[in-house]
């Protein structure tokens, strides 16, 4: 079979490129889930798609090929240009032009009207096996309409179809700029940047483009937030590791401000609890059915947000932990060092912040899981006064740490 640069199945490069860029560098002969041809075959893609970003390094085990973006040089996020290399037949580019030219007058058409001007004005002279099947016409029309390029309308028994109108963009694209770097579907914004020319206005000190190869995922669970549906996902987080299914309910999409890393907070409904899902372990996910209970559980994570200082709720199918810790400490800042206690106010998410005096502010705060606040604890070191926990073992391992790194800088 010839080599395609088109992209069929988005799965299998999208664990390349988590393996090239996010998980570590492996040789070729590292890759166990995949034959040499294909790792050969998706390796070339990369290299085509992100040509000027694919480097190599040669150590004992052998070749290593890698990824390597510097996100404070790069305007535009280039992994995108996966989602830009779709595979299609003959029959698909055929059928775009000639449907947009067909109902670009504005006009509602029947499905037999349309196969009858396809027939009369595009394939006149043309072999009668070029004609596009009543079936094939049908689900092309039903693909547009849920993408929002058409209208159907149901009249008595007969759907008409028509164009959808386009959309200005004019005076937006500063904007779609924007959107198309910093939000979870900004492959959104970078496919309608294709239409125009715009120059780089932004700069990004922290850039993070790698969940972007994940943006399918996050519209599908977009979608069955919307619509309250059962989302069936696949599992797998490492390349060795056996896919697992399960049915969960999508209730938030939860995004790192450290490393941009974005999870999923679903209920998981076999086992009857909440938990955060990593994106970068989904290797597929499909809409099913309704769920019933949705605004009811919907309800009942809200209540669990308000102690939940990262992604972590502390709930497994054996062992439901709710319980709450409570968390305090002080930082003193000089007179001009208001910034701090600003920041405090910026990063405190679900704690409250104190402001004592001129010089000190408290930040305390009741969560599930008390680990999670301690390494942006750790950020104030220097300018703690006072730190106090329910648990009085976190209380004594962190001034054991500042005893261990206070005899490091002595020795």
């Amino acid at each position: 079979m010839a080599y395609s640069e088109l992209i069929k199945n988005l799965d299998t490069l999208r664990t390349y490129i988590r393996s090239f860029y996010i998980y570590g560098f492996k040789t070729r002969n590292e890759f166990f889930s995949k034959s040499a041809r294909t790792y050969d075959d998706e390796k070339r893609r990369l290299e085509n798609y992100l040509s000027g970003y694919m480097a190599f390094r040669v150590d004992e085990s052998g070749k290593v090929s890698f990824l390597s973006i510097d996100s404070r040089k790069t305007a535009h996020n280039p992994l995108y240009k996966i989602f830009k290399a779709k595979s299609f037949t003959d029959m698909d580019i055929f059928l775009h032009f000639v449907l947009m030219d067909i109902l670009a007058d504005g006009e509602q058409k029947s499905l037999s009207q349309i196969l009858d001007e396809i027939s009369a004005e595009y394939l006149d002279g043309f072999s009668s096996d070029l004609l596009p099947e009543e079936s094939t016409l049908r689900k092309k029309l039903k693909e547009y309409d849920c993408l929002g390029l058409i209208k159907a309308q149901k009249c008595a028994k007969t759907m008409f179809y028509s164009r959808e109108p386009m959309t200005s963009l004019e005076g937006a694209e500063s904007a779609i700029a924007f959107f198309s770097e910093v939000a979870p579907c900004g492959v959104v914004g970078s496919f309608l940047l294709d239409r125009f020319k715009v120059p780089n206005v932004f700069q990004f000190k922290h850039h993070y483009i790698t969940s972007s190869i994940e943006s399918d995922f996050v519209e599908t669970a977009f979608s069955a937030i919307r619509s309250h549906r059962v989302l069936l996902i696949e599992q797998k987080r490492h390349e060795k590791a056996r896919v697992v299914q399960s049915h969960i309910v999508p209730m938030m999409i939860y995004s790192s401000v450290q490393g941009g890393r974005m999870y999923l907070m679903a209920y998981r409904v076999r086992g009857k609890y909440f938990q955060a899902l990593r994106f970068d372990y989904i290797v597929s996910m499909k809409e099913e059915g309704v769920f019933e209970d949705f605004e009811q559980k919907r309800a009942e994570f809200e209540r669990f947000r308000k102690n939940i200082f990262g992604v972590s709720l502390k709930q497994t199918k054996q062992h439901d932990n709710s319980h709450i810790e409570h968390i305090s400490f002080r930082v003193r800042f000089c007179d001009d060092e208001d910034f701090i206690y600003q920041r405090l106010l910026r990063e405190k998410r679900c704690g409250d912040v104190l402001r004592l005096d001129r010089n000190t502010a408290e930040f305390s705060a009741d969560v599930f899981d008390v680990q999670e606040v301690i390494p942006w604890a750790r950020t104030f070191i220097s300018r703690i006064t006072h730190f106090d926990c329910s648990d009085k073992g976190v209380v004594r391992r962190f001034w054991a740490d500042i005893r261990k790194m206070q005899k490091l800088y002595e020795d």
